[in-house]
């Protein structure tokens, strides 16, 4: 699985223990898994805070680029594991909630590339808004080329418009999950939806006009 080094990288290591296999529909059993990882005394108590604060968003956002909810389980479970690991090294983190989110995004980077085949975040994406279409979208709504062109973005960007209008997450919400301010979070959504007026050939001041809807 993928681990911690002393340089806050993620890494490969053998010794940290095996992912849980969850048999129940995840949709139908997020809210008890939660719990009951956050009830496990091994984890630091730190680490279950951030746990039940920030457990679904890391699920959800693994789901979209692995496009499967068993294995989002699986590595999550792994991350968390590893976090728990290495915890000490992840106290000593400038920021770390930014950190635990890096862990996240190098875990799956990691595992697609193992993998050996891309991200799945389009046709994902492009699913999940179907089956609860976001009023937020209605202003750059372009079909699956819209999707095709968030996966482009620069990572930040990329994730703040994940949390915030695929997911549906609040400001707040994603600038504590990604360990930045809440003006940190409307400037990459405010650049991130310029990049994706040009590349779908939509007027630039319309999408301004919408981010500030």
């Amino acid at each position: 699985m993928v681990g911690i080094d002393g340089g806050g990288r993620a890494d490969a290591h053998d010794d940290a223990p095996s992912p849980q296999v969850h048999q129940d529909p995840p949709e139908q059993a997020r809210e008890a898994e939660v719990r009951g990882l956050a009830a496990d005394t091994s984890l630091p108590n730190d680490l279950v805070a951030l746990l039940v604060m920030h457990g679904e968003a890391y699920w959800e956002y693994a789901r979209l680029h692995l496009g499967d909810a068993d294995a989002a389980d699986a590595l999550v479970d792994d991350v968390f594991a590893d976090l728990a690991a290495h915890w000490n090294t992840v106290l000593r983190q400038e920021n770390v909630d930014e950190f635990c989110w890096g862990v996240l995004r190098a875990t799956i980077d990691d595992t697609l590339r193992l993998l050996a085949r891309p991200s799945a975040f389009t046709c994902a994406a492009f699913a999940f808004a179907m089956a609860d279409a976001r009023e937020a979208f209605q202003a750059l709504e372009s079909g699956i080329g819209l999707f095709a062109a968030i996966g482009e973005l620069q990572e930040r960007q990329h994730d703040v418009v994940v949390l915030t209008y695929v997911l549906g997450y609040p400001i707040v919400t994603a600038a504590r999950v990604m360990g930045i301010t809440r003006s940190g979070v409307y400037s990459l959504r405010r650049d991130a939806r310029r990049q994706l007026a040009s590349a779908l050939g939509l007027d630039e001041q319309s999408a301004e006009q919408a981010e500030e809807q």
